[in-house]
């Protein structure tokens, strides 16, 4: 499967030249990401984090920029799920503007954390809750296509 976030590049996301400045990509991976838990596994991000005490931090993260997005772009950043690990799992995205042109391409490999201060495995790898790992296993499952 593959989740669709659309965005336009803000005055904010330039740099001096007049285009998205290049940590602005990993914020827009992020915010797909984001908006990719709502969507497609079932609670807001913030829930996971907030109320379910996960974390999802990067430990490997790359880029790789075609076609610079300039203010004013609108931009749909695509995100599928290479890989699903029992404790991990990849990222994979596309960037293309509204021409359908390729912007960037990128991938996070994510780990999934326990953040719940009280426990014994506060801030180490943990299995993800049964709801999450039937939603992620959904997403990937290659027939939802």
């Amino acid at each position: 499967m593959r989740h669709i976030h659309r965005l336009t590049v803000r005055f904010g996301d330039c740099d001096p030249a007049g285009i998205a400045y290049f940590p602005r990509i990993y914020d827009w991976f992020h915010q797909a990401m984001e908006t990719w838990f709502a969507e497609h596994l079932g609670t807001p991000y913030d829930v996971a984090i907030r109320e379910w005490k996960l974390g999802f931090p990067a430990v490997k993260s790359e880029a790789e920029f075609k076609v610079p997005c300039a203010l004013g772009d609108s931009l749909r950043i695509e995100l599928t799920v290479p890989r699903l690990g029992t404790r991990s799992l990849d990222l994979a995205y596309r960037i293309h503007g509204e021409d359908g042109v390729l912007r960037a391409t990128g991938q996070t490999t994510v780990v999934i954390v326990d953040l719940d201060p009280q426990s014994a495995t506060h801030l180490r790898s943990i299995d993800p809750p049964p709801a999450l790992a039937k939603a992620l296993a959904h997403f990937t499952d290659p027939s939802n296509e």
